[in-house]
């Protein structure tokens, strides 16, 4: 048959058909010698469809040409697979990433606009003490996945020391070699008798000393937070206060605490940052 009415049998076009004969891995079953018109017999379509099958697993046309001509045998097919699978799943992992660094910034812009009525307002803050623990991550933006658990660590050994953890809350800390010491605690009676208990072996005592702090409340996704933080700190400059101390997050509605962005539509979380007046507000 002819190359058009072929192309059209194996759903390819003509110009494929000839990109596949250039590189030797379907040739046509016939060349007129002197029209050069070429003609494809129906017993072709199994290679075409084999072709065209594999390359749609990622396998490069140049390597087909010598797998179809070849004894490949099962095994050597199924470790190509296993490659290309691989490959697969890190492509995929890198998508989702620049997908949540796309959605990140479109919220940035979103909660921006509707931050314009937020209310940043100054409280003095009496002193606490939290139980929990402390992990250092690296520069800003660091991989905040290490929080969500050191929360939930914290909690269940508050629990099996018979203790009841109350309100969460996040403390950040420049560590002074250019990483953040973020500390993992809760509010609950009697901080210092529960780090005694063995059950609580790997919790220790921080004590966050009272501030005048300028506050706001954020509502949704952790995901989300950095706009809120952004606003407030933008709210202190121009209110003429300097930043003074570690920054706080209080987590005053959580749910079932999970870390799905999805799951954190409900949750609520007041931002702390102490303050101190350098100069009038603009």
């Amino acid at each position: 048959m002819r190359i058009g009415d072929f192309a059209r049998l194996g759903q390819v076009s003509v110009r494929m058909l000839r990109h596949y004969e250039s590189l030797g891995l379907l040739l046509p079953d016939d060349v007129d010698r002197f029209t050069g018109r070429r003609s494809y017999s129906v017993s072709q379509l199994s290679r075409l469809n084999r072709i065209m099958a594999l390359n749609a697993l990622g396998i490069p046309l140049r390597k087909l040409a010598e797998m179809l001509d070849s004894d490949l045998d099962t095994d050597q097919l199924a470790e190509m697979l296993r490659l290309r699978r691989h490959q697969l799943r890190a492509d995929r992992e890198d998508i989702a990433a620049k997908l949540a660094d796309v959605e990140f910034r479109l919220a940035l812009i979103e909660r921006k606009k509707s931050m314009e009525h937020l209310d940043c307002i100054v409280k003095n803050l009496p002193a606490e003490r939290i139980l929990g623990s402390t992990i250092v991550l690296g520069e800003p933006p660091f991989d905040s996945s290490q929080i969500g658990p050191l929360f939930r660590d914290a909690a269940q050994q508050i629990v099996a020391a018979d203790g009841e953890p109350s309100t969460g809350v996040g403390l950040y800390t420049d560590d002074g070699h250019g990483g953040t010491a973020v500390t993992c605690g809760y509010r609950c009676s009697e901080p210092e008798q529960l780090q005694s208990r063995p059950e609580c072996a790997g919790l220790s005592v921080t004590t966050l000393p009272a501030c005048t702090a300028a506050t706001v409340v954020h509502e949704g996704p952790t995901s989300q937070i950095t706009a809120g933080w952004q606003h407030l700190t933008q709210w202190c400059s121009d209110q003429g206060f300097e930043l003074s101390g570690p920054c706080r997050e209080v987590y005053l509605e959580t749910g079932d605490g999970s870390d799905d962005p999805a799951d954190q539509a409900g949750w609520v979380i007041e931002l702390q940052q102490p303050i101190v007046r350098t100069r009038e507000a603009h």
